[in-house]
């Protein structure tokens, strides 16, 4: 191997004539030889000289070769050491290979290239002792090092593990974000930074730790060159060692960073939907590294996964709540119904008997009046029942045409007496501006939710409702509602003088399960369902809001053409009448023998049944012996469906009537599915009997 530097050999030897031709052979080749006659005076040398090799003989006066040796080796254990001597007791060998000699030459050298040989080995074995040294030297260190770092990661990564049962905590991102931002921060020593939450057009900032500076919102989509845009793009974390270099990115917030390094970390859900992103910047011990990222990786997923599961369990929890409210209103609806039926049972009663006296010829002008009054109320309790049984979203809805103006008026009486009386309710309700086609408790339904919500919206202020009902003809206002036809149409507008809501919100209210009220305050489902029955009319809706000034709702429902107009039940007309048979069962005596009376004026021939089983043996017995079968439906025993089959069974052509004042099991579709002509709901007026029965036999 080529030497960079004269190496130094330091020969001892009291016998000056050995030193002398050892000093003159070696020089030859380049080696600087240093000479000593004794070991005392050899070890001055080798302190003073930086020495690569020791020549050293055995037998030497003042201090022998073994001691001066055993002093080398103790000072500098690698240093090569060769016993040159001339007594050749085998014993001495040992003895100096022992004390730590390299190699043993014996006196006289006869060949000096020996010794050369031996010299070249030894000092080749010292440098690669050193080298061997230098290395072990540099991997303790590099394990040293390692050993910190791994101790410094073991450490960070125990505190990840705290922090990660802080964020599996979290919830909202709004109220958990300032929390999640400080535990970033905390791991990466960062000073600035700011947590941003997704939304539907902008990243909004939930929480910053550069006050005064972050920006609150920035609006969606993201420049391309925007750091946070491709962080999103990517769904990994983004770490820039010197943002000075990145050429291709510009900040998304504020530029004026602390240093020059930057960290970014989206939230990205299972389904690759971004949810939020978080930003550091301004080490306190600049830069960031490698490390940082992976960290702030780590924590990145659990934040992520914590808002997910929050989510999930938030979503759980809503729907077990939805779920229970379902089963309240199916109890309210299941409730309803025994109601309605009990009280259909009595309208039908007061109806029936009042048309009968109304149909009389000698009932007096005054008591025909008053009978107008009763049969009025009676119109108005049958709307109520219909109302009550919208719980149970089973009723048969009437949607022949009808004047609005008097629903929207009744639903106005029973909101003053509802709504604080700091709310004053302006109304301009003409009437007589056109019929439409739609149920009257639909329209209850609907101004009850509106207004309750304007009234919502106005709580613990002075403020104003208002309800405006106009007919708008198809050339008079242009508005861009591309659900419903061009046509004359009546509008229905209610407008508050409450807080008002931003276009984000206005967006959403007719969302199912939407709400802007408190938990506990609101389903949600309320202005679906009002979009739901405009919707179904033919109408459609129109929503004005602006943040301090209020709300308006428009609501257009079509007009109804005057072919398409048929004749009202409260109009006075002459009844068609026959002479048929008819079987008339009701398990209600009262209401059997009141249908009874109505069913004679008209001229009919009937046999009145309150026992189900016993008007089917009646039938069974004389099969022939009737034209028309009219049954109500809840009876003990054997129902009306029920009965309707058996009868149907032994003669299919004979016509049925089935009538209820409600029933779950069966509607008029059904009915009609297996034969039944007609389908009735209680209380039945006079007239609309006679048109019915008139109607079937005609038809049978």
């Amino acid at each position: 191997m080529e030497r960079t530097e004269q190496p130094v050999i330091l020969t001892i030897d009291d016998e000056s004539v050995i030193r002398r031709s050892i000093h003159a052979y070696l020089e030859d080749y380049d080696y600087r030889v240093i000479e000593a006659d004794n070991g005392r005076t050899g070890l001055e040398l080798y302190d003073r000289e930086r020495i690569d090799l020791v020549l050293v003989d055995l037998r030497m006066p003042k201090m022998g070769g073994l001691q001066v040796l055993k002093t080398i080796r103790a000072r500098a254990p690698n240093l090569p050491v060769i016993v040159v001597s001339g007594a050749g007791d085998i014993s001495d060998v040992v003895e100096a290979l022992r004390f730590g000699a390299w190699d043993y030459l014996m006196k006289p050298i006869d060949d000096m290239s020996i010794l050369k040989h031996a010299i070249e080995k030894g000092l080749e074995r010292g440098r690669l002792f050193e080298e061997n040294q230098r290395y072990q030297v540099e991997l303790e260190d590099r394990v040293s090092k390692k050993t910190e770092e791994l101790q410094e990661i073991n450490r960070r990564l125990c505190d990840v593990v705290e922090s990660t049962k802080k964020l599996l905590g979290c919830g909202d991102i709004r109220k958990s974000g300032a929390m999640m931002l400080e535990e970033f921060a905390r791991h990466m020593d960062a000073a600035g930074g700011s947590i941003y939450e997704v939304s539907e057009n902008s990243l909004r900032c939930v929480h910053s730790l550069d006050v005064g500076h972050a920006v609150s919102e920035i609006a969606l989509p993201l420049r391309e060159d925007s750091v946070f845009a491709r962080a999103f793009d990517r769904k990994e974390p983004i770490f820039i060692p010197d943002i000075r270099q990145e050429q291709k990115i510009s900040p998304s917030g504020w530029s004026q960073y602390g240093d020059d390094s930057f960290l970014v970390f989206p939230f990205i859900d299972r389904s690759g939907k971004p949810l939020a992103i978080v930003s550091l910047h301004s080490k306190r011990h600049p830069p960031f590294v490698a490390q940082d990222r992976e960290i702030g990786a780590i924590l990145a997923s659990y934040a992520c996964e914590a808002l997910q599961t929050a989510g999930a369990v938030a979503a759980m929890q809503r729907s077990e709540e939805l779920m229970l409210q379902a089963q309240k209103m199916e109890a309210i609806g299941t409730l309803a119904g025994g109601i309605a039926h009990d009280f259909n049972n009595i309208l039908s009663a007061i109806v029936g008997y009042t048309d009968l006296s109304l149909f009389s010829e000698d009932c007096p002008d005054a008591l025909r009046k008053n009978l107008e009054q009763v049969k009025k109320g009676s119109r108005r309790a049958r709307d109520l029942v219909r109302q009550i049984l919208s719980f149970s979203r089973t009723e048969e809805t009437f949607e022949g045409p009808v004047d609005i103006s008097p629903t929207i008026k009744e639903v106005l009486k029973l909101l003053r007496a509802t709504i604080p009386s700091s709310i004053t309710i302006q109304r301009k309700i003409p009437s007589s501006l056109g019929l439409v086609k739609v149920d009257p408790s639909r329209i209850h339904q609907v101004l009850m939710n509106l207004c309750t919500n304007a009234a919502h919206a106005m709580q613990g202020q002075v403020g104003s409702l208002n309800v405006e009902l106009s007919k708008i003809k198809k050339d008079e206002e242009y508005f861009d509602l591309h659900e419903i036809v061009l046509q004359d149409c009546l509008k229905l507008s209610i407008s508050d003088t409450g807080r008002g809501m931003p276009p984000e919100v206005v967006a959403k209210i007719f969302d199912p399960y939407f709400t802007t009220k408190e938990k506990g305050e609101g389903t949600g489902l309320g202005l679906a369902v009002v979009q739901g029955i405009v919707r179904g009319c033919g109408g459609a809706i129109r929503v004005e809001s602006e943040v301090g000034t209020g709300s308006q709702f428009h609501l257009y429902f079509p007009c109804c053409d005057v072919k398409d107009i048929e004749i009202q039940e409260d109009r006075t007309y002459e009844m068609p009448m026959g002479s048929e048979r008819i079987l008339f069962v009701d398990d209600e005596e009262t209401l059997a023998i009141m249908a009874g009376e109505i069913l004679q004026k008209l001229g009919y021939r009937v046999r009145v049944m309150s026992d189900s089983v016993e008007a089917l043996k009646e039938y069974r017995m004389q099969p022939y012996n009737y034209d028309l079968i009219i049954t109500d439906q809840t009876m003990p025993d054997l129902t009306g469906l029920e009965l309707a089959r058996e009868i149907l069974s032994q003669r299919p052509s004979m016509p049925v009537i089935l009538y209820t004042g409600y029933s779950t099991s069966i509607d008029g579709g059904e009915a009609k599915q297996i034969g039944i002509r007609e389908f009735m709901m209680k209380p039945l007026s006079m007239t609309n009997l006679a048109q019915t029965v008139r109607r079937v036999l005609d038809g049978a």
